[in-house]
């Protein structure tokens, strides 16, 4: 891609109002995520929020249930252990901390550290299968985060788009969370589920959403994902 070509797709429009005169660039924007709290969220801990909630991560407000996928995207974050005791843990960083991440399948970090051992054992670094989303009422984008014990309910959402065929952003889904009690203990986990067509105001809305970001890269709104899924 030249370099004409690559400050075109990095560039966005000037929002209207005084102050954005300078314009935009896709880098200086942070996406929110959906946020799941779980019990040692600060959100819970700190401010009282409910175990279960699925909250915008920037602005810390519930989000509607309903939500139209835009387009999907992959990347890998290896998170250094919480504890100082366990084996993987890094002393260069602080508990919780991001190591690195990256997009490429091909990475060489990604085929090291992204995969099970030959034991079972498992990977060092955490795959987010992550759908650049729109939920009706909100007006900023949010990305949902499929990992851990949620990445199955992203694969049935990739599975369910797939198959429906056309654009991703032609239906509609339902995200909730469920609670399980097993030897983990008590969490919850994200949950999808059909809704219908997406309404034509909602698909105008991702059709500009997607020509607008659909190229990366994209900069996910992280704060400590360590929190959400017990290890």
């Amino acid at each position: 891609m030249n370099k004409d070509l690559e400050k075109r797709d990095n560039s966005l429009t000037a929002p209207k109002g005084r102050g954005f005169e300078e314009g935009i660039n896709k880098e200086e924007l942070e996406i929110p995520r959906a946020k799941l709290l779980q019990a040692l969220s600060p959100e819970v801990q700190d401010d009282g929020l409910a175990q279960g909630l699925i909250i915008n991560s920037m602005t810390k407000v519930a989000l509607p249930e309903v939500f139209v996928p835009i387009f999907k995207f992959t990347n890998w974050i290896r998170f250094n252990p919480r504890s100082d005791k366990d084996p993987a843990y890094d002393s260069a960083f602080g508990p919780g901390d991001i190591i690195w991440r990256s997009s490429d399948p091909n990475d060489p970090k990604v085929i090291e550290e992204g995969k099970f051992g030959d034991d079972g054992s498992t990977p060092l670094a955490t795959k987010f299968l992550n759908f650049f989303s729109y939920f009706a009422g909100c007006d900023m984008p949010v990305v949902i985060s499929f990992s851990k014990t949620s990445f199955r309910a992203g694969k049935r959402l990739l599975s369910l788009a797939a198959f429906k065929g056309g654009d991703m952003f032609a239906h509609a889904y339902r995200l909730n969370a469920k609670k399980v009690d097993n030897d983990k203990g008590k969490y919850y986990v994200l949950e999808v589920a059909p809704s219908g067509p997406a309404p034509d105001e909602d698909k105008r809305v991702c059709e500009d959403w997607y020509e607008t970001f659909r190229l990366k890269p994209i900069t996910v709104h992280e704060g400590d994902k360590t929190d959400e899924i017990p290890e």
